[in-house]
Formats: structure tokens, sequence, C-alpha cells
């Protein structure tokens, strides 16, 4: 062999080493810790809130509820754990204490707790119950320790925080391991406080100590994920309805932010690393109430919830209200497995582990950095573009044109999020098409799930458009998700009719009455039809494609609101209040605090309905209300937490004749200056 071939082959393996030994690209700050990595892996985990407010029919308790009234009789925390466990949920997260100040533990720091209660002759122990179940099954488990404490005489003085620390270390030291140690942001206001029932406020940053708190559970449990105060190592999405932003960022600032909402989108400039955790009940409430047991969430919404969550760069923290029982109602239990089991199946096969992948340009050598890595199934390697490089596509053929609607993709989030916008096209019959999706294609992150229209796609290609840095991306997925036939939606309008709208165009959908479960042998909805009596209307959708029934939606009708005439007002808007849509309201004049209705005629009104503007971030819900029947008061109270979760309120009372009702709004949420009412009805005997 020459010189001139030995110089050549020099060059060459020099060339090939120098590939070879190509850097990884600079992390974009900031970046999570391997814990934070951990946690976002777990991707779906549990809530369970069971307490004194189960029992008196409560969402927030006063601090005033005797802790007798707190007597589960057939309390089983391993029926909890496997019903979780089977939805495919890695974690259980339990409210060990809520604003009430009722302990679900025999702690040394009050007798309002357990001790003082007749479930097992106050020896229980349900913090211990719950934790052994998740161990024995294999589940991880977390604390819910409520800052706020209603119950307690010394609440916003000195003393009260060395209880609440106590309480915070007893947790820790007696239970665990922990995944996950979480503060409620509900913070001060009026309470029992041992007698005073006043008003108390603190400041919230300061007044718990929480730089101390960390400290502590960090100690107890280094890899223990903390969510709330003011030392976070995730961060609330700034709503309770299950939804992360489209465009999410993990990276945050707080002490930038100026709004809540912020929380649902992150920040692009953040300087924190505080991934999004949605948390979200599976009622409409977050602890049990007997008349919601028609009002669990829906397949449909269930499955939204994943993909506006895990597949939105969040973690979805998913609420069990526990029943009286002491046990998880077996609707909620029957509704979530069957949700695990939709989302396995839209999740099942992956189209894109055999396909080809290639790449509009790569980082160094093929072989490290090349499009190959983005699906070969393992974390750690990734598909990286060259410094400079913030654009670029990732191709994938298939051996034959495949039907598919679902896409996923995973940045190698350890060096930073980086995408900031990215579109997705297939080719089909030779030629390419943009997907059909309603979806905002903006920010990845840990993972972004795309659901577009079916189509039989020869290569499917992502173009990314624009990205901080270059770019990194460790997962693409494609599925192929079979029909989701929903349950339809009912509702009455002012002219007293009944429109039923099926979740997607090709459903039929029939319906009943007369309270019988209706089948496709019923009445076929074709227009709305007029039902101005008070009765039950039952329906379900059917495609006959796929010879598939949806589960039975249920509308509770009480006398129809076309009779009603408000008194207290000329304004023409407060036929808002009475259309049937929760999502145009009524806001009442400044310094207006009272709202009179006229029924018509003579009615034994046992309740009413109220329901705040169903619009994302609206304002103006009532948070305190007095409720008059003939002018005589029957109710009082607050829609507890309804600035986070402004679903329909129901109270209920004894019977009282009457011709008129009254509703005097006592307190505003945020005080704004304008109460709104999305929809009013009352209840009868």
């Amino acid at each position: 062999m020459n010189f001139k071939s030995l110089f050549i082959l020099g060059l060459a393996a020099g060339a090939l080493a120098s590939c070879k030994n190509t850097p990884a690209p600079q992390a974009i700050m900031p970046i999570p810790t391997p814990e934070q990595i951990e946690w976002q892996k777990m991707e779906t985990y549990a809530f369970v809130h069971f307490g004194l407010n189960t029992f008196n029919d409560l969402e927030w308790g006063f601090g005033d509820t005797p802790a007798a009234t707190f007597d589960p009789t057939d309390l089983d925390c391993e029926q909890w754990v496997k019903t979780i466990k089977g939805a495919g949920l890695k974690g259980v997260i339990l409210t060990a204490k809520h604003h009430d100040g009722f302990c679900l533990w025999p702690t040394a720091t009050t007798e309002y707790s357990v001790k003082a209660s007749p479930w097992k002759n106050g020896q229980g122990d349900m913090v211990k119950e719950l934790s052994e179940a998740c161990k024995k099954h294999g589940l991880k488990f977390g604390i819910y320790l409520s800052p706020w404490d209603r119950n307690n005489a010394e609440y916003g003085r000195p003393d009260y925080v060395d209880t609440f620390h106590a309480q915070m270390t007893e947790l820790l030291t007696n239970y665990g391991p922990i995944f996950e140690y979480w503060f409620d942001g509900a913070n001060g206001g009026n309470g029992f406080y041992g007698g005073t029932n006043e008003h108390r406020n603190i400041d919230a940053k300061t007044y718990y100590q929480y730089e101390k708190a960390r400290e502590v559970i960090k100690q107890l449990h280094p890899s223990a994920m903390i969510f709330g105060g003011t030392c976070a190592d995730i961060r609330w999405i700034g709503n309770e309805s299950g939804w992360a932003g489209e465009t999410n960022w993990s990276p945050m600032s707080e002490d930038k932010m100026q709004h809540h909402s912020e929380l649902q989108w992150g920040m692009e400039d953040g300087h924190e690393w505080l991934p999004g955790e949605v948390d979200v009940s599976v009622r409409p409430g977050w602890f049990y109430h007997e008349r919601e047991d028609h009002q669990v969430r829906s397949l449909a919404n269930l499955v939204d919830l994943y993909y506006n969550s895990v597949g939105r760069n969040a973690n979805l923290l998913l609420n069990f209200p526990v029943a009286l029982s002491g046990k998880i109602h077996p609707t909620d239990s029957a509704r979530v497995a069957e949700w695990y089991a939709t989302i396995s199946e839209e999740l099942d096969e992956n189209l894109l582990a055999n396909a080809k992948a290639s790449a509009s340009a790569t980082r160094g050598d093929d072989s490290k950095f090349g499009a190959a890595k983005a699906n070969d199934t393992s974390w750690d390697t990734y598909w990286a573009t060259n410094d400079g490089e913030t654009t670029g596509s990732l191709t994938f053929t298939f051996a034959k044109p495949t039907p598919v609607n679902r896409l996923l993709i995973q940045e190698y989030i350890p060096l930073g999020q980086r995408v900031k916008a990215f579109n997705i096209e297939c080719e089909s019959n030779g030629l390419w098409h943009p997907v059909q999706t309603t979806d905002t294609m903006s920010t990845v992150g840990y993972k972004r799930i795309i659901r577009f229209k079916s189509i039989a796609a020869e290569k499917i290609r992502i173009n990314f458009t624009d990205a901080k840095g270059p770019l990194c991306i460790n997962n693409v997925e494609a599925f192929l998700a079979p029909a989701l036939v929903t349950e339809p939606s009912i509702n009455r309008n002012a002219a007293n009719e009944v429109i039923i709208k099926a979740g997607d165009s090709e459903s039929e959908v029939y319906f009943t009455t007369d309270g019988s479960t209706p089948t496709v042998n019923s009445e076929k909805y074709t227009a709305p039809f007029t039902f101005a009596q008070k009765g039950e209307i039952k329906a379900i959708a059917y495609d006959r494609n796929f010879d598939k029934t949806s589960p039975v939606s249920v509308r509770k009708l009480d006398i129809p609101t076309s009779q009603f005439k408000v008194t207290s007002t000329k304004d023409e808007g407060v036929k808002y209040m009475f259309d049937g849509n929760g999502y145009t309201t009524y806001y009442l004049p400044e310094g207006k605090k009272e709202i009179v209705v006229d029924l018509g005629g003579t009615c034994d009104v046992d309740g009413f309905r109220y329901t705040p503007n169903q619009g994302r971030d609206a304002g103006g819900h009532i948070a305190n209300y007095e409720f008059y029947v003939d002018n005589k008061k029957v109710a009082s109270g607050e829609f507890s937490n309804i600035k986070h979760n402004p679903i329909e309120q129901q109270i209920s009372f004894a019977p009282t004749q009457g011709k008129t009702v009254k509703m005097v709004i006592t307190h505003i949420v945020d005080n704004q200056k304008r109460a709104g009412i999305g929809e009013f009805s009352v209840t009868t005997k």
C-alpha cells in the first residue's frame, strides 16, 4: 500500500473518530433534576378525598363539624388501591387533612382526628391503612396536608405553625416512602377556629415557613416532589378542569407571573424547571355527594383529560371521592377501568416500530444522533441537529399504506425543552397533506400527543419550524385509535325545547322520556322537541359502522323555567339564566346583590341550582349566598371552591311552599363588583 493510500485511510479514520466523538448539544437551561424526570415518567396517579366532608355533604368544612360524624361502615383501602391500579395509575395521594382540620391519622397535635370518631372505636389510622395497601400492591404513596385549618384556635398565630410542622413531621416519619407532598393553595378566611367564628388573614408566602418545611421533606424523602408552597418542584396547572395549555412550557418564573392562568402555559423564558400537574376529579366535586352519582365524568371526557394533560406535557392527578361506605363507588370504578382500557387500546400498537426513519439533517454521525434514534424505543438516545440548526424534519416511511390518527412526540428533556412550533404531514397516493386537526402544534416537552383525522399514510413527516436550540427528539410513535362512541349531551332551553347532541357526526341518537333505558329500538332523535314538565330524559348514541353504543346520558329536569319571571330587574339579559347554556351569563349591575324570581305559581320548593359562567377564566362567581322562599330565609352558606372548580351548585333544604324565590349574594369571588349567573333553576318536591 503506497503512502497516498495510507494518507487517505488515515483521513477517513480521523473523520470517523471525529463523527463518533461529536459532542451532545449543550443544555438549554433550565433543566429538570433526575427526580423531576422520574416523576414525569409516572404520567398518571390518583388523588383520594375522604373525611368529615364526606359524611356532612360538604366540599369545604367550616371546622365545626363534630368528629363523631366520621363513621365509615366498610372502609377498604385495598379496594381503593386495586381500583386505582386497575386504572393504570401509578400512585395515590391522600388528603390526610383538608381545610376543616380533621386528621385521618391519630395525631398528637389535636383531638380533632380519627381518635375522636366512632370508626374503629377511635383506634383507626387511615393513613397507615392506605400506605400499607400501596406497598402491598406496588403503588407509590403521597400526602396532602392542608396548610389552612379552620378548626384550630391558633390558626393565623405563631403557635399554629408549630402544629402544622409537627403534623407534617408525623406524616413524613411514620408513613412512606413519599413520592409527592401536596400543600394546597387555599389559605385563610372564615373558620370555626376553636369557636371564634371569625375571618383570619395570613401571608401564605411567609406564615407557613415553607422553606423550613422543604428542608424536612427533602431530608426524610429526598426524591419526593413538592406541590405548592413557596419551594415547589412542580406547579399547579392553573385550573381544576382537567387541561394544560396546548402550548405548555415546563420552565416557569412564578415571580414574573401576573395571573394564575399563566400556569397553564408555563414560560418560554422561565428560569425554573416546574413541570405542570393537572388535578381534576372524576366527579364534579372533590368529596363524595350522592346527588352526583349520575354525574361521573363520561368516558369521552376522561379520554380528553388524558390527551389534554399527559398529551400536553403535564402529569394527570385524577381524584376519587370515596363514598360514605368507605369504598370507591362502583360507577366510578367501572368508568375509570373503561377509561384505562380505552387509552390502552388507542395507544396499543406503535405503527412506527418498523418504519424507516430519515431526517433533513443530523448532528455528526448517524449512529449517534441519527433519525433512527427517534424510534428505537430507547429513552436515552435521540435525533439531534447541529448547533445553530433550530429547524428540521423527521420522516417515517411505512412498508405499505398504513391508516394512522395519532402521533406521539417526546423531547430529550434532560437537555431542556426546545421545540416552539411544528407541523405534521402525511403522504398519501404520492401527495403530501397536512393532517386534519384542531390541535395547536407548538411545544413538545416530555410528551405531546396530536390527534387527527384518520389517513392512510405511506409516509409521515414532522416539520419542526422553530426551537430554542438544536433539536433533540428521543421518541416518536404513531397509532390508529378505534372510533370512540360518546354519550350525547342533553339540554333544555327557555322555550322548553330539549336539544340532544351526539359527540360525533357519524352517530345516531335514541332517547326516552319515561325513565326507561334507551336502546336502538327507542325513539330516534331528529330535531329538538318540547318537554314542558318535570321529568327525566335519557339518551344514547349509536355508530352503525362499528355497531357500538355509547353509555347512557341522563338529564333530570324540574319545573320548566319558561314560566319564570324575574321581578327584580327589567334587564333583558336575564334570559341567559334560563337558556340551558352555562356559557351565556347574566351579570347583575354593579352594586346589585339580589335576584328575585316569580315561579309562575305556588310550588313546594326544596332546593335550587346555580351554575357560574362556564367559560375559561370567567369571573363574577358567587361565593356566598342567602336564599329565600316568599321572603322566608331557607338556606345560606358558601359555594366551596367555586373559584377553581366552577361547576353547577345544587343546594337542598326542607320543602317550603311559595310563589317567589330570592337569592341574595353576600360575597363574590375575588371581591369582583358584578355577580354572574350562567344558569338558575329551582328543584321541587
